[in-house]
């Protein structure tokens, strides 16, 4: 995932009409990546999905960031809402087209305290449903860190399972109140090799 979530969503707006009849839009989200959705010099969304144009800094400041990239607690929370917003607007979008949306939330080894603290914060405290893939650290490619084959095939099958489960099954049978809804289970050290966890909420909480 090369880019931000609200780069990818009006990616996404330009893109979609030119799919006659699309089955299905897939979103990623991973928390390592979340600073990508702060930054503010390059065009972004704001609050409310308001397009913004990009904030000029002085060369030096930009230096400094890129060296110590602190994030005041204002920044963080305003990244928070907005990162929700684009994640709900995604769905909607999908729906609108007659897709089904599924957020698709990586993680790489096992999921330190603070990650799992913003992934709650963002996602299960704002009701967004989601699949989290669990994938080895160790299954990257050896010149960055990208995924590597072994792991994509691993994210694609766990996407076609959950693509699967959510196109055939009844609605009455995926849309129950806390349907899967469920922590992932803990792992000791070396443990992970790849684990699929879904969670889905009632739809009268999920916008």
């Amino acid at each position: 995932m090369a880019t931000a979530n609200d780069q990818a969503y009006l990616r996404l707006q330009s893109e979609l009409p030119h799919f006659r009849c699309p089955v299905a839009i897939v979103s990623l989200f991973m928390t390592a990546l979340f600073g990508r959705n702060l930054d503010q010099d390059r065009p972004h969304l704001g609050p409310g999905l308001v397009w913004l144009p990009a904030e000029q800094r002085p060369r030096l400041a930009s230096l400094a960031k890129l060296l110590a990239p602190y994030r005041a607690d204002t920044t963080v929370d305003r990244g928070i809402t907005v990162t929700r917003e684009v994640l709900r607007a995604t769905r909607e979008l999908a729906r609108a087209h007659g897709a089904t949306p599924l957020l698709v939330v990586l993680q790489f080894g096992l999921e330190e305290q603070p990650e799992e603290l913003l992934r709650r914060r963002i996602l299960d405290d704002a009701s967004i449903p989601y699949v989290l893939v669990e994938i080895d650290s160790s299954w990257r490619l050896p010149w960055d860190r990208h995924p590597n084959a072994r792991a994509a095939r691993e994210i694609a099958t766990a996407i076609s399972r959950e693509l699967r489960g959510q196109l055939t099954a009844p609605a009455s049978s995926t849309n129950g109140p806390g349907f899967n809804r469920r922590s992932p289970k803990k792992h000791s050290p070396g443990e992970i090799k790849s684990q699929v966890h879904s969670f889905t909420f009632p739809p009268e909480s999920r916008f």
